[in-house]
């Protein structure tokens, strides 16, 4: 079977943004669509038996009603694409975790805003769980994100050599024929020496084992707002560099975090610019 890209979805305008995505990204490099819908059935334990089965059969019947209206839209967008699709009932978590450790899935796809009520699964409380549980990460989608790029890849960068494995596991996930770009925050009192750069740069590209790589970096003036929806900073580092896919290393203890929140992932996840390719690391 080829392998395939998961994408979860609890049926609104987000969650079809970032299928969109994931059905682009499956035409180039051939692979596998998987939707995922997984709904959770009414349970008290002061409630009769036959009330909660009448609940849990609409709550299943509904998501599959949903489920097929959200194919129809799919087959006809991408009449040509192969993809399968499942209701499931439980946990969010759980299930895309064993469907990753049980198949071949390249990268799960989600949207980070997903839709209100007690109907639907709401993507976004769910993707920072998935970013600190999932072992080939999380690839977040903005929910307002339009067209298709996938060339340039910037990797936030503070020199530490476990950030490596983000980059070499996306490019084995993806392809070695995309440019990178290294994108440093830095501060007046800790510019790295010229000669500290070039040697990162160069040992980034043999560990991963590409040529097309470039570094940049962006100087704050004054120390960051630690409450700003995004950092202003890495906000400029993408428009300056126009990156398509950016790689944001998970550590729960990490000079960003510092930097810029409690959880810059977290804050990144929940204000996209572009596509952002989320992945724990060890410390």
């Amino acid at each position: 079977m080829k392998p395939a890209l998961l994408v979860p979805t609890d049926f609104s305008e987000p969650a079809w943004v970032a299928l969109n995505y994931a059905a682009q990204l499956a035409q180039k490099f051939d692979w596998h669509i998987q939707i995922l819908h997984v709904y959770q059935t009414f349970s008290r334990l002061l409630v009769n038996a036959d009330f909660q089965e009448e609940v849990s059969r609409h709550n299943t019947q509904s998501a599959q009603q949903q489920m097929a209206e959200f194919e129809n839209r799919f087959q006809q967008s991408y009449p040509e694409l192969g993809y399968s699709a499942a209701c499931m009932e439980g946990d969010l978590s759980g299930i895309i975790l064993d469907l990753v450790r049980e198949n071949d899935i390249k990268f799960i796809v989600m949207g980070t805003k997903g839709a209100s009520g007690l109907k639907h699964v709401t993507i976004g409380s769910n993707t920072f769980e998935l970013i600190q549980q999932s072992p080939i990460g999380v690839l977040a989608v903005p929910a307002n994100y339009s067209g298709f790029k996938f060339q340039k890849i910037g990797l936030l960068s503070n020199f530490k050599e476990n950030e490596i494995d983000i980059l070499s596991g996306f490019i084995q996930r993806s392809s070695p024929a995309i440019d990178v770009a290294l994108l440093h925050v830095r501060d007046l009192a800790n510019t790295p020496k010229t000669e500290d750069l070039i040697y990162w740069q160069d040992h980034v590209a043999k560990a991963v084992g590409i040529n097309n790589i470039s570094y940049h970096d962006f100087e704050m003036v004054n120390r960051l707002d630690i409450n700003e929806p995004i950092p202003y900073a890495v906000e400029r580092l993408l428009e300056e560099e126009q990156v398509d896919v950016l790689l944001v290393p998970y550590v729960r203890k990490s000079f960003f975090s510092r930097l810029f929140s409690k959880s810059l992932p977290k804050t990144i996840a929940h204000n996209l610019m572009v596509p952002t390719y989320f992945k724990k690391l060890e410390s």
